[in-house]
Order: C-alpha cells, then structure tokens, then sequence
C-alpha cells in the first residue's frame, strides 16, 4: 500500500499532466458506461477539480501550496508547502479556511459523490425491477 501511494505522489509531483491524462481516461470511461446527464456533469466537475490541481501544482514546481497553514503543522508529505508570496495561483491552492481543501478538491468531491449518488439510485431501481419481475412473471414464461 505505501508503494502505491508513494508512485502515486511521485506521479502528481512530476509528472501532473501525465497523471491527468490518465484520471481523464478513466472518467471517460465512466462517461461511456454510465450515460446519463448528471454522470456527465459529475465527470465534468471532476475533470475540472483535476484540471485546477494540476494547474496549481503545475505552475509551484511540483508541490501543492497552503494557503493560511500555519508555520507549527507540519505536512505529511513534501508535496504540500506553506504558501509564500511566490507563490503562484493561490486561490487554487489548498486553502486553511477550506478545511485544507482547494477549490479543484471540492470540484472533484462534489463531482464524485454526483457521479455514486446516480449509480447506487441505479442499481437500487435495477434491483427493484427485478424483484418486481420475479414476482410477476410474464403471461409467456409458462
């Protein structure tokens, strides 16, 4: 498990365009099996919030500001630093009044609970289909 988290760190550290690539290909993927316009909105916040991390942590060298952190915390991972006034795009950065949380954080959270949200009223509605099928056998099924 820390192999995965530390490729996936070092991923968005160096690479960030390349692991956006990747995050897009799987919602696409998403937006292909589950076609509805809320799954689309969903897939789009998301892409958006992918998009707005990328860019932040893009254009600060690899790392992820914080906006108010204050100077005791210290993060549990280099990729996040204390905001400084060379710090470039702070308003997308992670943000001490957001709960440490970006803007393209919230994008991506409110987008994927959107995106769960419709696929659990989906397979409940398939589920009470079913049970409605069984109990009612058709006229043919002998």
């Amino acid at each position: 498990m820390h192999f995965i988290l530390a490729a996936h760190q070092l991923a968005w550290m160096e690479h960030p365009a390349i692991w956006l690539c990747e995050s897009c290909a799987i919602l696409w993927l998403v937006l292909r099996i589950v076609r509805s316009p809320l799954v689309r909105t969903g897939v789009v916040l998301m892409l958006c919030g992918l998009g707005m991390n990328a860019l932040v942590t893009d254009t600060n060298a690899g790392s992820m500001p914080v906006v108010g952190m204050a100077s005791t915390v210290r993060p549990v991972s280099p990729m996040w630093q204390g905001a400084t006034m060379q710090t470039r795009l702070p308003l997308l950065a992670d943000q001490a009044r957001l709960g440490l949380f970006s803007i393209g954080d919230i994008a991506l959270l409110i987008g994927g609970i959107l995106i769960v949200a419709i696929c659990f009223r989906r397979t409940l509605e398939r589920n009470a289909a079913g049970r409605a099928d069984a109990k009612f056998p058709s006229k043919c099924e002998g």
